[in-house]
């Protein structure tokens, strides 16, 4: 039988049952416990609050309707070709700025209901 046997790791070396260190030994916590036979614990589950996902989940579907907004406030008469073009690209359809404005005006206030 050797002198380590009944000995205990610390993260300063080895020691006895009586609390002498008989060897000399920096370890880390992790491998204390791997010698000493203690299983680490698995972190607990982070708690979920329904309520506050909720209401996040509702803050970016209002952000994504913000982002349809007309740009620079202007109103729909007031927009260029480009920039009723846009609208309709975030509708998912693609205008023709080859036609004449109040058509571009017409088919997106058709889309926007």
């Amino acid at each position: 039988m050797g002198y380590l046997d009944n000995a205990k790791a610390t993260t300063r070396g080895w020691v006895s049952p009586k609390g002498e260190l008989l060897k000399a030994q920096k370890m880390s916590q992790a491998e204390v416990d791997a010698h000493n036979g203690v299983k680490p614990t698995p972190a607990p589950k982070p708690k979920v609050d329904i309520v506050k996902a909720m209401e996040e989940a509702e803050m970016e579907n209002e952000i994504q309707q913000l982002n349809e907004a007309p740009a620079n406030g202007k109103s729909l008469d007031e927009m260029n070709k480009i920039e009723l073009e846009a609208i309709g690209r975030q509708h998912g359809v693609e205008l023709d700025r080859r036609e004449k404005k109040s058509s571009l005006l017409d088919q997106v206030k058709d889309l926007m209901g």
